[in-house]
């Protein structure tokens, strides 16, 4: 399964391909890869303690933090695509390829905050990492079934919602939590 995620990083469109002709891949994907790399992103936290940046009730905070905004992001996005992407999109995909989507398409964002607490300080590339994720987004199109004249309303509204969620639920747990 790292394979997948490597290749999703290297060559994005066929992944995609590789994924909707590859029915196991489809069944265990979300087990194998999406949910392991979220709990390794969740328990990364503990590094800054290691580092001495955090005590352990601030890591276990963060950690615990992290993994519902993930959980959330993941839940959040897959909801909105299947109720508002066949409308919008004009789409036709399962409930069950909009929620291996949501999980497959946050990798890159969890393996950027996995590689931002594995540093021990912060290096300006790992921020702008998640951006690549249009290109996934882009590039799942075909995965997706949007037709041709939905991509560019595609790629801009689910990219904006894939980029933007992260922050949104840092900001709602954020003020739940002061």
């Amino acid at each position: 399964m790292i394979r997948a995620l490597i290749q999703l990083i290297i060559t994005p469109q066929k992944a995609w391909n590789e994924l909707s002709r590859d029915i196991v891949r489809q069944q265990y994907l979300m087990w194998l890869l999406v949910y392991p790399l979220l709990i390794f992103t969740a328990l990364s936290a503990y590094i800054h303690h290691w580092y001495g940046y955090t005590t352990v009730a601030e890591a276990s905070q963060e950690a615990l933090l992290t993994l519902l905004q993930y959980g959330a992001c993941i839940m959040t996005t897959w909801i909105l695509l299947t109720k508002l992407g066949p409308k919008y999109f004009a789409a036709s995909y399962s409930n069950s390829e909009a929620h291996l989507y949501s999980g497959y398409v946050y990798t890159l964002t969890m393996l950027a905050t996995l590689i931002g607490n594995i540093l021990p300080s912060d290096f300006a590339f790992v921020q702008f990492l998640p951006m690549y994720s249009i290109w996934i987004v882009y590039q799942a199109r075909q995965y997706m079934k949007i037709p041709q004249e939905n991509i560019f309303s595609y790629t801009v509204i689910t990219s904006v919602v894939i980029l933007g969620l992260p922050f949104v639920w840092q900001k709602i747990f954020d003020l739940i939590l002061h």
